[in-house]
């Protein structure tokens, strides 16, 4: 498994910009090399909730961007990530603290879509993980609330989308700088306090679905950050780009990648999480074998529908704030040096580099 590098081309340019700022000049532009070739503005808008089947484009769920926001920040919502908490979690905070989840489903515009029976069955893998999540929080003695998209009309927490545009996914899934950057753009739009009023929590996860296969993936939301990179979303692909054609990404994965959003760490080799060493690794496979974190699939490689046959391990819930302890606490005490709930861009060494912000859920081989 892998975890995806955040470009910072992003934070360089608002760097430049600042500069240029300085300097009693703007910048006219500054264009970034993109598969998709086109900035956030290109991109259409969204019609939120229910189906209209009288509509003239044949009940499509999405409209055109433009128009969608009147610019503002979205009645009356406040600075996002400017409180000590926002800037320790991120947009989805603790998974023991009610909070929502906005599914946003985007399509190619000259490519890949999702219809009505696709976006069904993402609904029901949905709805089986975050089930399987709340399960495993009574296992600790949490009574988990996450509300997502259940096909309920008008419920704020359904998008349908089209981006003008391609996307790469694919094992490497290097999706473009454009298209991070129009991501985080409109995470932020539909981050309304009016979501917040109407289910009585800040804490929002975004769910982007992907309609090519591919290697879902999340971005996190790091304490060096501050008040930047504050959104956390995963993007999730329609197919599995590691086995069969047309196998659709399993509810195993869909945990996974919503429990990087409330903090859980990738405990496979190769994650990038500082404390994840091979030892600890070998000590979770051994300890844990069937823990979430480490592989989301079946026996022998197997893609396992209808139920997850995972747990969310101890050491994991500890991460998560489920519990106070765990097995090998002692032996591994860089799991316990940060906030549970939280991420750090520093390394081993214990230096700290540029936060890159993606964690993803599948083997590199």
């Amino acid at each position: 498994m892998r975890k995806l590098m955040r470009s910072l081309l992003p934070r360089l340019a608002a760097l430049l910009g600042a500069v240029l700022l300085l300097a009693g000049c703007a910048p006219r532009s500054l264009t970034r090399s993109s598969a998709a070739g086109r900035s956030p503005l290109d991109w259409p808008q969204a019609d939120s909730g229910s189906r209209d089947s009288s509509s003239s484009d044949g009940g499509k769920f999405w409209d055109g961007w433009d128009g969608f926001w009147d610019g503002s920040s979205g009645s009356g919502s406040p600075a996002r990530g400017t409180t000590a908490e926002q800037r320790r979690y991120g947009s989805a905070a603790l998974l023991a603290w009610p909070s929502v989840l906005v599914s946003v489903y985007l399509d190619e515009a000259d490519g890949a879509s999702w219809d009505e029976e696709a976006i069904a069955e993402s609904r029901d893998t949905l709805a089986t993980a975050v089930d399987w999540i709340g399960e495993q929080c009574a296992r600790y003695n949490v009574d988990a609330h996450i509300t997502c998209d259940d096909g309920s009309a008008d419920s704020g927490l359904f998008y349908h989308l089209t981006y003008n545009g391609s996307f790469a996914g694919g094992t490497d899934s290097a999706e473009s700088d454009d298209f991070y950057t129009a991501a985080y753009d409109f995470c932020a739009r539909l981050d309304t306090q009016e979501l917040h009023d109407r289910y009585g929590t800040s804490n929002v996860g975004f769910l982007l679905f992907l309609p090519v296969d591919g290697a879902s993936f999340t971005i996190v939301h790091y304490m060096e950050d501050g008040a930047d990179y504050y959104h956390e979303f995963s993007c999730l692909y329609r197919y599995d780009a590691y086995t069969a054609p047309d196998a659709a990404e399993t509810p195993a994965v869909y945990a996974h990648e919503i429990l990087h959003l409330f903090g859980a760490p990738d405990l496979y080799e190769g994650s990038t999480d500082y404390y994840v060493t091979p030892d600890l690794t070998a000590y979770v496979e051994e300890t844990w074998p069937e823990e979430i974190m480490l592989d989301t699939y079946g026996p022998g490689g197997s893609m396992v529908y209808g139920g997850i046959d995972k747990e969310i391990g101890p050491l994991t819930a500890y991460r998560l704030g489920l519990c106070t302890e765990f097995e090998g606490m002692d032996r591994f005490p860089q799991v316990t040096e940060l906030p549970a709930g939280a991420f750090s861009a520093r390394t081993p060494s214990g230096d700290v580099r540029l936060p890159d912000g993606a964690v993803a859920a599948r083997p590199g081989a």
